[in-house]
């Protein structure tokens, strides 16, 4: 059985975190304020899970117990990044695997001088999780989770897949990646400021003329540095993604729990990306100005 940290737990990071340790895998997971909300037994798709060790710092005088892993997993969001990495340095934990679930496109240099000699690994999750209460909800789709065609990539992919989670190998991760940010920055503002599933925003003329806009301008600013899948074959997979999802974007439920949101590295980045390449971004910009009225305490 394999010894796992999870660190930045929150809504996926738990998920995964109860699923391997209800295979028998040595799991701790590191978080705040999600994590310390939870009581056992945590109901999982109509199964209920006990929840494994839960800590919210790793003591200086205890560090060593916590230092060697098979799997670490960063789950949280882009703007803590950093700082999750981070710990792994200040308490020299050792790991055969470093695993970065994460949104938006990210530099892989930044992750070098955290390794020390462990093999890295990034997953894109094209599915959807939310935590009501100590329930945990899950919106899957055909899709599933994507990592990429390295050792690291092929190990946790296994991993996952033991537990149920449906996690396949890409050889072209950088492009799914970017083909999800596309999607993310179609939907997930709307969803917060409409306070609307994605199911809904598909079912309204209105909202889904709005989408396909904001689908449009950030597929010809993405465009420009990454090979995409053609436009309209890419929009027709991403509304067979996400029509069926009755399901809130992360961005919403975080900024109705008032937490900080990813909205620079996604929509922001369109606009950064877009003034780059002098290609006009207004409805990005229209729709990141709404949601900072409708929400200024999640930026």
């Amino acid at each position: 059985m394999a010894n796992i940290l999870i660190i930045g737990a929150g809504t996926i990071g738990t998920y995964i975190g109860t699923l391997l340790y209800d295979k028998g895998h040595n799991v701790i997971l590191l978080g705040s304020t999600k994590l310390r909300k939870l009581n056992e037994p945590l109901l999982v798709e109509k199964k209920y899970y006990n929840i494994p060790m839960r800590i919210y710092k790793i003591p200086s005088e205890a560090a060593l117990e916590y230092a060697n892993f098979d799997f670490v997993f960063i789950t949280s969001k882009l703007y803590d990044l950093h700082k999750n990495l981070k710990i792994i340095l200040k308490y020299k934990i050792k790991t055969k695997y470093l695993i970065c679930i994460q949104n938006g496109l990210v530099d892989k240099s930044i992750y070098k001088p955290y390794l020390n000699g462990s093999k890295f690994a990034s997953i894109s999750v094209f599915e959807g999780f939310r935590l009501i209460n100590n329930q945990l909800i899950a919106s899957h789709s055909k899709i599933g989770w994507k990592t990429d065609s390295s050792e690291a990539g092929k190990k946790v992919s296994n991993l996952l897949e033991e537990t149920g989670i449906n996690c396949s190998v890409e050889k072209n991760l950088e492009k799914i990646k970017a083909e999800k940010d596309i999607m993310n920055c179609s939907t997930n503002l709307i969803s917060a400021i409409e306070k609307k599933t994605f199911y809904e925003l598909c079912k309204n003329k209105k909202s889904r003329k709005e989408i396909d806009i904001l689908f449009d301008e950030s597929y010809n600013v993405i465009c420009q540095n990454i090979k995409l899948t053609p436009k309209e074959k890419l929009r027709e997979k991403f509304y067979e993604i996400i029509s069926n999802m009755k399901h809130y974007s992360s961005t919403y439920q975080d900024a109705i729990s008032k937490e900080k949101t990813e909205i620079n590295f996604l929509n922001g980045y369109i606009i950064k990306l877009g003034k780059k390449y002098d290609i006009p971004t207004p409805e990005n910009e229209k729709i990141v100005k709404e949601f900072i009225k409708k929400y200024p305490e999640s930026i």
